[in-house]
């Protein structure tokens, strides 16, 4: 070993030119890696590292790449279960609250770890006043359907919290296969 690298190790040198070795071996996701000099046996630095995971776009049946993944889902395709004990429930509600639930549950406005129906963007509580002129009602009308959703107990208002929260008794999120 040159005298320079041996000071280089040692933490003398701050810089030095000298032959080595590099070397890695595969392990699953992970590599480990090596660097030695031709005449030592020891090696002089080791590391374990991981390759960085390549996402592989879906090929729709058209030719078309599919770039958007649904989120936390795990790259499977998003779903919501109605639960069908709670049909008595749904039952009692008017059309127009029926419709209004569905829209705010398929459209993705509910925050599934607490239930909270929030705008998708800022991620804010929905009033009645946001949800309104996101379809086009008047305050009005909406205030009336969230008041019966709420007597229905599908959705409840907590006023600490100054938001809707559905109930969790009523629907669920999960995810499906992906060529589903």
């Amino acid at each position: 070993m040159k005298s320079e690298t041996h000071e280089y190790i040692l933490g003398v040198r701050n810089a030095t030119r000298d032959e080595f070795i590099l070397s890695r071996e595969v392990s699953g996701s992970a590599e480990y890696v090596n660097v030695s000099l031709p005449d030592c046996d020891e090696p002089i630095y080791r590391l374990w590292t991981k390759k960085p995971r390549k996402y592989k776009p879906a090929i729709k049946a058209a030719g078309e790449i599919d770039v958007s993944r649904p989120k936390h889902t795990g790259g499977k395709r998003p779903y919501i279960m109605l639960m069908q004990d709670q049909g008595d429930v749904i039952n009692k509600l008017t059309d127009s609250a029926a419709a209004l639930l569905l829209k705010i549950i398929a459209g993705g406005f509910v925050e599934w770890d607490t239930g909270r129906i929030i705008d998708r963007r800022s991620k804010k509580a929905l009033t009645a006043e946001m949800i309104g002129a996101r379809y086009k009602k008047k305050p009005a009308t909406i205030k009336t359907i969230m008041k019966e959703l709420t007597k229905n107990e599908v959705v409840r208002y907590v006023r600490k919290d100054r938001a809707y929260f559905l109930c969790p008794k009523l629907a669920k999120k999960g995810a499906g296969k992906r060529e589903d």
